[in-house]
């Protein structure tokens, strides 16, 4: 049924009915639990359905939503993007044209490929559902809004990570000239959510014991096991050890060479391997083959383990043993605080957790101190086995 201006006076807070309500030429309003009533024209693009918000009841009328409706339909029918056509009318940038070009110019070619995961996920959930948000025009309150949408349907955390990458693409697109300025960075992340809390977790020897023993108790695949014992003695970052590929690692030298392009900071990463590393590597070899192009394959043979493999793993592991709750990351924090109280030095555990050195020993000293790197690895394992057979 067609909608009327009295069915959308007669909407109140709290609602139960249907989200959207579709009106005729592919205009509908799409309504909140608290009665936010939202103007959107649907379309197809490409075979691929589309979405273009067109303005909010009560400031634009139902006789207004129909006619910019016609204008955006008419425009579709001549072969236009109705989002271009939006964009042409207002005069305007729109956020999801500002993704879009902030993507394919910047992102792609200068981020690293997790980063532009992340940036296609946010911009894949939150900017194509508001594609049509002028960022210059969207009133201070109209960003809190939808930041609070954001931040009922996930969590605070999560809105102001929202905010922060809103944020980086509106500035990205101010300094190329391409708008003066927006709202949006006018807000403060207090304003909407908190910011995500700095983990703090360090196992306790007693505890890395007990993780290492359910460990090798547990029924999973020798490659599952393999790759969290890896992180734990390596203090590895979880993809770096997921996604290393065989060849990286030379037994005869008993080193891993991860290659710059997969490494963080960008520069290639020497990390020795204690005794047990060594033997852990050579059991997969045995299992799974020398020739394998992954250290550590997944379900197939050109594929490594994925992420979600070892949190579930590990989230097992958290089940079963009742600790503090852990996360893998938590083994590099580990590793380097064990180490520090055996007193090796911050310059060699920033080395083996792969970090770039600060101030001027950045600049001017490339050293690894790879011997050293080497004596902290084994210590770490015979100190952990000490501790494992107690």
């Amino acid at each position: 049924m067609s909608l009327t201006d009295s069915k959308l006076r007669n909407i109140k807070s709290p609602y139960n009915g249907p989200r959207e309500v579709a009106d005729r030429d592919g205009l509908t309003a799409r309504i909140t639990k608290n009665a936010m009533i939202t103007f959107n024209y649907r379309f197809r693009w490409h075979g691929k359905q589309q979405r273009i918000k067109i303005g909010r009841y009560p400031d634009m009328k139902l006789s207004l939503a129909r006619i910019k409706t016609g204008e955006l339909r008419q425009a579709l029918q001549d072969g236009l993007d109705p989002r271009c056509y939006a964009v042409q009318q207002s005069g305007g940038r729109l956020l999801g044209d500002i993704c879009n070009d902030f993507m394919d110019i910047y992102a792609i070619k200068e981020l690293s490929s997790k980063s532009v995961i992340l940036y296609k996920s946010f911009i894949n959930k939150y900017i194509m559902p508001n594609y049509n948000i002028d960022v210059e025009r969207y009133r201070y309150t109209e960003w809190v809004k939808f930041l609070d949408t954001v931040r009922t349907n996930t969590s605070a955390a999560n809105a102001g990570s929202i905010l922060k990458r809103l944020k980086t693409v509106i500035r990205w697109s101010k300094s190329r000239g391409e708008i003066k300025d927006s709202f949006c960075l006018d807000i403060p992340i207090k304003a909407i959510g908190t910011t995500q809390s700095q983990r703090d977790r360090v196992l306790e020897w007693s505890e890395v014991a007990g993780l290492w023993r359910q460990i090798e108790s547990s029924r999973a695949t020798p490659k599952t096991k393999a790759c969290v014992q890896l992180l734990i003695l390596t203090g590895a970052r979880n993809a770096e050890i997921r996604e290393a590929k065989r060849a990286e690692f030379k037994l005869d030298d008993a080193v891993w060479v991860l290659p710059k392009e997969r490494s963080k900071t960008g520069k290639a990463i020497r990390r020795p391997l204690s005794d047990h590393s060594i033997h852990i590597l050579e059991l997969l070899d045995f299992i799974y083959g020398v020739e394998r192009q992954y250290l550590i394959e997944g379900a197939q043979r050109d594929k490594c383990l994925t992420t979600h493999s070892i949190n579930r793993y590990v989230q097992r592991l958290n089940e079963v043993l009742k600790y503090e709750h852990f996360v893998p990351h938590d083994f590099r924090r580990t590793i380097s605080t064990r180490l520090s109280e055996k007193r090796v030095m911050p310059h060699v555990t920033e080395k083996m957790l792969g970090h770039e050195l600060g101030g001027i020993m950045a600049i001017y000293n490339k050293h690894d101190w790879i011997d050293e790197q080497k004596a902290a690895y084994q210590l770490y394992w015979n100190e952990l086995k000490t501790h494992v057979f107690q």
